[in-house]
């Protein structure tokens, strides 16, 4: 399965690309991701816990970072698994961080793979429309460390202490409730075949 995604983030690209260096950071801001342990060349222990419905699964595995500072861009690769639902899942992931005006552009090409007993909930129009609530989450949780750590910091001296940004603390992992996501989506759905059913009605009449 493939997701393209791209969104804007209200702080320069130095800036952004210089949070994105901080791995931690970045797990705290997507919603049931982990660092767990540093492994060294670049790779970590992770976890990324979701819930669906009744079924709860937390997978544990590695991934591998790269980054390229003169392109503002990366990749990560990293496979997992959760042995209670005995559902696998392996993906990567490459980005770029662009300038835009008033602040950054962020392209993100995701391929994900999933076996198991979540397998059943990989269809493609869900799993992308969760990817796009999980998006909205993560832009909402990054531009608030952003804006708090930029009001904390001392006055910068230079443009490079500007873009300095201190190495975030762990953050214990909290499952991402796709039972949740996935009830919104039908909701939104609902709102959105009545208003149209409506706006049919109000232009016949």
């Amino acid at each position: 399965m493939k997701i393209e995604k791209d969104f804007t983030v209200a702080h320069g690209p130095d800036v952004v690309w210089a949070a994105f260096s901080d791995v931690r950071l970045v797990a705290a801001c997507l919603p049931g991701a982990a660092i767990l342990e540093e492994l060294g060349d670049n790779r970590y222990r992770g976890q990324f816990s979701v819930k669906v419905g009744p079924l709860a699964a937390a997978f544990e595995g590695e991934v591998t970072l790269l980054r390229d500072d003169a392109g503002r861009s990366g990749s990560v690769e990293g496979k997992g698994a959760d042995a209670k639902s005995n559902s696998r899942a392996s993906g990567s992931m490459t980005y770029r961080v662009d300038a835009a005006e008033g602040g950054s552009r962020v392209l993100v090409d995701c391929t994900i793979n999933l076996a198991g007993a979540l397998a059943q909930f990989g269809k493609a129009g869900v799993v992308k429309e969760i990817a796009n609530r999980i998006t909205a989450d993560f832009v909402r949780n990054l531009e608030g460390h952003l804006a708090a750590r930029v009001a904390a910091a001392p006055a910068a001296t230079s443009s490079e202490q500007k873009t300095e940004i201190p190495v975030s603390p762990p953050k214990p992992a909290q499952s991402l409730d796709a039972g949740r996501l996935m009830w919104s989506i039908v909701r939104d759905a609902v709102v959105g075949f009545f208003r149209t059913l409506l706006g049919r009605r109000s232009s016949n009449s």
